[in-house]
């Protein structure tokens, strides 16, 4: 296990005209599980890469634990110095090789005896349930068992420090879910502190103790990922971490007016815009007697999908054209009129 301590970690490209990591400050704890968020472009593979040593910073300092490892430009420890085990987006498998050679690579490249070799790969084979296929080739092995491989290789070093950059983008969506179990499960047993980024809130919410969001190269928020979820920073935060819907509202006296839905929440800003989780809305033909849930208004069902066993189903306040999108489990038409409710303690605000 290792702690990483990230201090005003910056990294500019073109003589300074791209701007990869902004002042990104962060500690990353012994054994924690902890996850980088962001779009496409907004640094988290540059920031995987220097913590592994792959580049470094041009500003700030990179410790693992009291040690420095970079600073300022500076590679002070080299990759193969940090204890790292990486697993790739793409797996990376040499083809030529078998699934033991594959795994045993990097063993061979330490020059460690055969002995030792086959000792480590058939130990974390066993822990990976990958043994019996170590004689075959990538090209014979599943998706899942690739990947397998792929994470066996990693471990076989016995790291101090996992990273994974985008490791289930290749699965399919059945395979995906086993996939984040297994390495939940190998890294508990294993003890090792591990770093994955990802653009899929879900590999975060499945793998990661807390979670770092990095938007344009800054880090804008970290905490648990049930926290940023619930109490996200802002509008681009809340998108990220899972589908929200977004309404620009007038603030009156009364609370916040959407066409003929009205929010009966009070705010200080004249210019806002209000997140809802699908989740926390519920479209009822009849009054709803629930004091969890308020009525914000009449609303008209504009387009109904069917969506992982539900009823995805768009609607708009009756004088607006702005959406809110919910899920049922029974269907209705478009075109019809539904009171619309909402968990009041679950609507979010933003200044804009």
């Amino acid at each position: 296990m290792v702690r990483i301590v990230a201090k005003g970690i910056s990294k500019v490209f073109k003589r300074g005209r791209v701007v990869a990591l902004d002042n990104v400050s962060v500690i990353i704890e012994n054994g924690e599980r902890f996850g980088i968020l962001g779009p496409s472009g907004a640094g988290k593979t540059t920031f995987m890469r220097i913590v592994a040593g792959l580049d470094v910073p041009s500003s700030g300092e990179l410790y693992f634990d009291d040690r420095l490892v970079a600073s300022n430009g500076r590679l002070i420890v080299p990759p193969e110095d940090r204890k790292i085990g990486m697993v790739f987006q793409t797996w990376a498998l040499y083809p030529n090789l078998t699934a033991f050679e594959n795994i045993a690579f990097p063993l061979t490249n330490m020059r460690m005896s055969k002995d030792e070799i086959r000792r480590r790969v058939e130990e974390v084979a066993k822990i990976l349930d990958i043994h019996h296929v170590l004689n075959h080739y990538p090209r014979e092995l599943s998706g899942g068992q690739q990947q397998r491989v792929a994470l066996a290789r990693a471990l076989v070093k016995d790291p101090s420090l996992l990273l994974l950059d985008e490791p289930f983008s290749n699965l399919d969506a059945r395979m995906r879910d086993s996939a984040r179990a297994l390495v939940k499960e190998v890294q508990s047993r294993l003890g090792v502190t591990l770093l994955i980024v990802s653009h899929d809130p879900a590999d975060i919410f499945a793998i990661a103790d807390r979670v770092g969001v990095l938007v344009k190269g800054r880090l804008v928020q970290v905490g648990r990922p049930e926290e940023v979820y619930e109490k996200p920073v802002s509008v681009q935060v809340a998108s990220l971490i899972g589908e929200i819907n977004e309404l620009e509202g007038k603030v009156t006296n009364e609370g916040v007016v959407v066409g003929s839905f009205k929010f009966p929440i009070s705010v200080q800003s004249d210019k806002i815009v209000i997140g809802i989780r699908p989740e926390d809305v519920k479209l009822s033909r009849d009054v709803v007697r629930d004091d969890g849930w308020v009525l914000v208004g009449k609303g008209r069902v504009k387009v109904v999908g069917y969506q992982g066993g539900l009823f995805r189903i768009t609607v708009s306040p009756l004088n607006s054209e702005e959406e809110i999108v919910t899920y049922s489990d029974h269907p209705m038409s478009a075109g019809d009129e539904v009171l619309v409710y909402v968990r009041k303690d679950k609507i979010k605000i933003f200044e804009v």
